[in-house]
């Protein structure tokens, strides 16, 4: 994929997957509509030590808005959302957080105030 220009997204992937995706990728890697484990402990949102390493990698952490993924619920807020961003921040570095909100496929967000 690297060879032929291709974005490797591992959101669906697992943390083992991903941590080999980090370790040969020489392109940075996508989660592009994943959240932070350490918030909600669910196998498709990112660890912490992956959130630590994406730098190096040079990828990035496209924060969902999906509840499930936020709060491991049916309810979320944009404070949630905020949190997430905050937490991938704080592990991985201010360049390597965005917003994914993978609304293709979602019932609810967290956008509710």
């Amino acid at each position: 994929m690297n060879r032929v220009g291709l974005m490797v997204d591992v959101s669906h992937a697992s943390s083992r997957t991903s941590r080999d995706v980090l370790a040969t990728s020489r392109a940075p890697v996508v989660f592009s509509h994943s959240a932070a484990r350490a918030l909600c402990d669910i196998e498709r949102n990112v660890p912490d030590d992956i959130l630590s390493s994406l730098a190096v990698n040079g990828g990035i952490v496209m924060v969902s808005f999906y509840n499930e993924f936020l709060t491991c619920g049916q309810e979320a807020s944009i404070n949630d959302v905020i949190g997430h961003i905050n937490h991938v921040r704080t592990m991985a570095g201010v360049d390597y957080v965005g917003l994914g909100a993978g609304y293709d496929g979602i019932n609810r967000s967290g956008l509710e105030l």
